[in-house]
């Protein structure tokens, strides 16, 4: 059987970043880099089991693109 995966998304909140998540907001941030090591830290924490996990951040144009240092669904170790 396949585990569901979480999804973790970092986008633009006035004029910072925001990290999100299923169960809401996961925290603010002044800048992006702030909002992906979170976002990781976030991940980590949440599937304790290794589960699989995506992270997505939104681009310029608004589309949310997978975190470029992880692949899709990886599981954390």
């Amino acid at each position: 059987m396949i585990e569901p995966i979480e999804s973790i998304a970092v986008v633009r909140s006035h004029g910072g970043w925001r990290v999100l998540r299923a169960k809401g907001p996961a925290g603010d941030y002044a800048f992006q880099v702030d909002a992906e090591d979170a976002a990781l830290k976030v991940a980590k924490a949440s599937q304790p089991s290794g589960g699989r996990v995506e992270i997505l951040v939104q681009q310029p144009g608004g589309e949310l693109r997978p975190f470029p240092m992880a692949p899709p669904a990886y599981p954390l170790v």
